[in-house]
């Protein structure tokens, strides 16, 4: 399947939140903050909605078959609603870090 303009910006996304989740990490890794570790879930979470939008990118390019005769242009409802999940996933990873620490 040949890279559209959209799947082009979906790498860049990737590559970038994998540039910045390095970094952030790094900085939390040798702070031990938790501002900094919050912030590096938030983008992880991030780097999974740029993988998850080029995979329904490249899903909604689809042509239509037999099984699905309007084809799949209706996969970034999907990604809205895994990415929400993700969402949530992160924040309560962050609030189970801070809790403790507050705590001491």
């Amino acid at each position: 399947m040949a890279a559209t303009p959209l799947t082009r910006y979906a790498w860049l996304s990737i590559g970038t939140a994998l540039a910045a989740l390095a970094l952030k990490w790094a900085a939390y890794w040798l702070t031990g903050s938790v501002g900094l570790l919050s912030d590096a879930l938030e983008t992880f979470i991030n780097l999974g909605a740029a993988f998850l939008a080029l995979w329904m990118l490249r899903l909604a390019a689809a042509p239509p078959d037999d099984q699905h005769p309007y084809g799949f242009s209706k996969a970034e409802y999907f990604a809205a609603g895994i990415e929400g999940t993700l969402i949530v996933l992160a924040a309560a990873g962050i609030i189970a870090t801070a809790v403790p620490s507050a705590a001491t």
